[in-house]
């Protein structure tokens, strides 16, 4: 179990626990930025006249850690200590570009499952279209996916045409587009090898 957190769960759960932390604190944080003066070496001095010391920062950092203490948060981090510890990346250079690389890789995992959640039968069919005939098609290829799925799910398209349809492809970066000419993107193919792997089931319609 503890090796599945090191491997695959620990980078997802630092990236959330920033997006809780800005979504929880968006109003101090905003608050402070806006009655900020300067940063100088006595601390952040404020237009209302407050400085904040260092001795301050440190106790809210504390006050911030503390905040997301629970069990099995503990267990991750220190995971990930022990993992970066057992593949010898203790310099703070080298867990920079460790925690910079497995962030990135979170971004995609969570961009490809927001997706993969919303992606539609129909585009799922024509994304591997293009993935297998290898070669940029004209856009009637695309419309004559679209028409398919139109017909046999009237209620869905009845305001949704072809530009939206294909936009959704656009939009998560998966297919690109030159003139006339769809071509599938190596995020559309790292996507479709990214549902394979997870065995995520085939979306039922649309």
């Amino acid at each position: 179990m503890e090796k599945f957190f090191v491997d695959v769960a620990w980078p997802v759960v630092a990236l959330l626990i920033c997006l809780t932390a800005l979504v929880l604190f968006r109003g101090p944080i905003t608050a402070l930025i806006n009655r900020t003066k300067k940063v100088g070496k006595g601390g952040l001095e404020t237009y209302d006249g407050q400085t904040t010391q260092k001795g301050d920062e440190t106790k809210g950092l504390d006050e911030f850690l503390h905040s997301f203490d629970s069990p099995i948060l503990l267990e991750v981090e220190q995971g990930v200590l022990n993992d970066l510890k057992t593949r010898k990346i203790e310099s703070p250079e080298d867990r920079e570009k460790a925690l910079v690389r497995a962030l990135a890789a979170s971004n995609v995992a969570i961009h490809f499952e927001r997706a993969a959640n919303s992606i539609w039968a129909s585009q799922l069919a024509y994304l591997r279209f293009l993935n297998s005939s290898g070669l940029n098609t004209d856009i009637a290829g695309a419309v004559t996916f679209y028409d398919q799925a139109k017909y046999q799910y009237p209620e869905f398209y009845e305001d949704y045409d072809v530009d939206r349809w294909l936009g959704f492809l656009r939009e998560f970066k998966l297919v690109g587009q030159e003139n006339s000419k769809i071509f599938i993107t190596i995020a559309g193919r790292e996507f479709l090898k990214y549902l394979i792997a997870l065995g995520k089931p085939e979306p039922l319609y649309g």
